[in-house]
């Protein structure tokens, strides 16, 4: 990575301005895996010629250094704020649409990729890596909740994460766990401070359970609903989830709430010289620190210029 003055790049409804042109203050971009959208805050002085921009103007943010700048996020203007000393624009991702979209529709014996790639496209949105090879009995979508309600369900369904490209399209993945890095900081060089270490055990995980017949009487009967899908006498907390009438699906996820728990165990901070090209649900192996030579994920990126310079603040939990 190539370190020298922190770079700016603005294009609103297609102007792209420098930060020097768009009089800007300061920004705060922050991405995420789950059920927050990817969003920015920009911070403009008063005079600046984006001051006068509408909520819903196309929006498109890169940062980097001197001439390379990379690209972290696309999408719209939701709001735009003007106080005594600046204007404020905050940008949502593309994938925000899904928040804006409500349609009904029921899928029988469908992929959850598949349902996931048509509630997309309902609501305008593309969607990058998107791969749930799980298949559901039936899944219905109402109207009266928003299609990105629906998406999350199905995220939690089939043990995937959520997040977005650079591009603003929908990623729709398990967790990475490859033993291969996508970024390497060191100690003392691009890793400036960190914190990170193990937390307290969680309490075990719920054990999952098919509501449908389809498991005991073949698929055939995936809706007739069985009186007692716990056996009637739980040991522990034990989840029925109506999507979910077989036992594929039940083992999915049950494995998928352990996995998770076990991944929230180790957990922390990094913070680093500013590096646009961190995304949450990245893996990062942090070199030259004593005592750690954890594969560790990224859950959440925070990237932030200021009169501080840039810097990046990465929370993180264990890969696997």
């Amino acid at each position: 990575m190539s370190l020298g003055r922190p770079a700016v790049r603005i294009t609103v409804d297609g102007q792209a301005l420098s930060a020097p042109e768009a009089a800007l203050v300061d920004l705060r971009v922050e991405l995420a895996v789950g059920a927050r959208h990817d969003a920015a805050s920009v911070s403009l002085a008063p005079d600046s010629p984006l001051a006068d921009v509408d909520p819903g103007a196309s929006f498109e943010l890169s940062l980097g250094y001197g001439d390379d700048v990379t690209d972290v996020l696309t999408g719209t203007v939701a709001a735009a704020d003007r106080r005594p000393d600046r204007v404020v624009l905050h940008g949502l991702s593309a994938t925000a649409a899904l928040t804006r979209t409500r349609v009904g529709r029921s899928y029988l014996s469908q992929t959850v990729d598949g349902i996931v790639r048509d509630l997309a496209s309902a609501a305008g949105v593309d969607t990058g890596e998107v791969l749930a090879p799980l298949q559901l009995a039936a899944f219905h979508v109402d109207e009266r909740r928003a299609a990105w309600t629906h998406v999350r369900v199905l995220a939690g369904l089939a043990a995937c994460e959520l997040s977005s490209t650079s591009g603003g399209a929908l990623n729709f993945r398990t967790p990475k766990s490859s033993p291969l890095p996508d970024h390497e900081p060191r100690a003392g060089a691009e890793l400036v401070a960190w914190d990170l270490g193990r937390r307290e055990d969680e309490p075990d995980a719920p054990t999952v359970v098919a509501t449908g017949a389809a498991s005991e009487q073949g698929p055939a009967k995936w809706h007739l609903l069985l009186k007692e899908p716990d056996g009637g006498a739980p040991d522990g907390v034990v989840l029925a989830p109506s999507a979910v009438r077989d036992s594929e699906v039940a083992s999915s996820l049950e494995s998928g709430l352990k996995d998770a728990a076990a991944r929230r165990a180790r957990s922390g901070r990094l913070v680093l010289v500013g590096d646009a090209s961190i995304r949450a649900g990245d893996l990062v192996a942090p070199r030259d620190v004593p005592g750690r030579d954890d594969l560790l994920r990224a859950v959440a990126v925070t990237h932030t210029i200021d009169a501080g310079g840039f810097r990046t603040e990465v929370r993180v939990e264990a890969a696997a």
